[in-house]
């Protein structure tokens, strides 16, 4: 596992310190620029809020005909359905994009899946029920954990990736008979649970990156090879001396006592009928000792299961249609806090600034002042200046903004634009 500490596009500040970080850097001449700015901050963010607003209905509207949590007043076509994915699916790469969130590919999937999870079992996973999946992160952080080893007689420290948050969009491929059976179950009264045609949405948080596969849906828990030995090799153990001194022997009279029985051999004597009594409680002894193995297994079995339960349980933080009020909350942050710094050291440079120059300056000051390693989005940031049409490049390629009086007139402007009913 890498280690090595890696740029991420993801500001770990909220958008009222990335403010409060900026006031307190000293960069304006009077306290009339600062209030200025502050004030400029505000109107930035109302009109992201309106923006996003917007797009959070859009996410709505193209999940409802999918949304699994909902009752339908019609029936959905497949069409419909196969629209409303199509839909959702790429306004999510959006949102997700403008959050910061990272695609997770498949490599790296297939590397976490190989380790050993930390959660301390096995999970199987077909990839060939789904129609469609994809896992997004932000956020990683480095920690230590403790494992017991050789009975708890030796401790060992190793050190983990963290994702902070993590973001899975799934859909399980639909079965042929599933509606058949759907409309059956509810013809019944019964709850349907079938999940085959189902579209999720979940978020987590604080997930090893080693335990990402019990996150997905379909996921199985299964027997590792360590956890099959520890259950086996007792029950040889115990199984083989019971088979060689008391179920083989018991098997044989019985055989001798059957053959006499049906005249084979002879007649059955008395002796022989009290060790028939004796094979039959042989033989109850080796069910005995079977069941109890079966118990075990399903015991340990049935732990995984609330292990599982218990991780999904602690680390889930919404689902489904709950996650697009997160996700927008945290790409309008995302949003703001790069346009505010974008603003604020173009603001500051009178002679402007190319793309790489603003890009060096704001992670330079972001790494010596605040101790965060960053990825800055400068295209990105130019992108949402210009849009908000305070951006002035010039024709050798740097960048200047308007002042701040001539900025909060235009963001003014923007706002009431919005609103213009005549």
């Amino acid at each position: 596992m890498n280690n090595e500490v890696q740029k991420a596009r993801y500001i770990p500040f909220r958008k009222k310190d990335i403010v409060r970080m900026l006031l307190e850097d000293s960069g304006f001449k009077t306290a009339k620029e600062a209030d200025e700015f502050k004030l400029l901050c505000g109107i930035v963010e109302s009109i992201f809020h309106f923006e996003f607003h917007e797009l959070l209905e859009k996410l709505k509207d193209s999940y409802y005909p999918i949304n699994p949590d909902l009752k339908k007043n019609a029936p959905v076509s497949e069409a419909q359905i196969h629209s409303a994915n199509k839909e959702l699916f790429a306004t999510m790469q959006d949102v997700l994009n403008d959050a910061n969130y990272d695609k997770i590919n498949q490599e790296e999937i297939d590397l976490a899946f190989n380790e050993n999870a930390l959660v301390g079992f096995s999970v199987k996973i077909d990839f060939q029920e789904y129609d469609f999946v994809e896992v997004h992160a932000r956020g990683r952080r480095t920690e230590s954990f403790t494992f017991s080893k050789f009975f708890g007689l030796k401790k060992s420290t190793m050190e983990h990736e963290i994702l902070e948050r993590v973001i899975l969009l799934a859909r399980l491929k639909p079965k042929e008979d599933a509606d058949t059976k759907s409309r059956k179950k509810r013809e019944k009264g019964e709850k349907d649970t079938d999940k085959s045609g189902v579209t999720f949405i979940k978020m987590f948080k604080d997930v090893p990156l080693e335990d990402l596969e019990i996150l997905f849906p379909n996921s199985k828990v299964t027997m590792s090879l360590k956890d099959k030995l520890i259950l086996a090799v007792p029950a040889i153990a115990g199984g083989v001396p019971l088979l060689v001194t008391k179920v083989v022997p018991a098997l044989i009279v019985a055989f001798v006592i059957l053959s006499a029985y049906f005249g084979v051999t002879g007649t059955v004597e008395e002796d022989q009928l009290r060790q028939a009594i004796a094979v039959f409680s042989a033989l109850g002894a080796l069910a005995g000792f079977i069941f109890k193995q079966w118990s075990k297994y399903k015991s340990k079995k049935f732990q995984f299961q609330k292990e599982l339960s218990d991780n999904l349980y602690f680390r889930n933080l919404v689902n489904n249609a709950g996650v697009f009020y997160s996700l927008i909350d945290s790409a309008e942050e995302e949003e703001c806090k790069e346009t505010f710094m974008a603003y604020y050291f173009l603001f500051l440079s009178e002679k402007g600034l190319t793309e790489e120059e603003l890009d060096e300056q704001i992670e330079t000051w972001m790494k010596e002042k605040h101790g965060c390693i960053l990825d800055f989005e400068c295209d990105d940031a130019l992108m949402k200046l210009k849009k908000l049409e305070l951006l002035q490049p010039d024709r050798e390629g740097r960048f200047k903004v308007k002042g701040l009086k001539k900025s909060l007139k235009t963001l003014d402007s923007r706002w009431d634009d919005f609103f213009s009913y005549d």
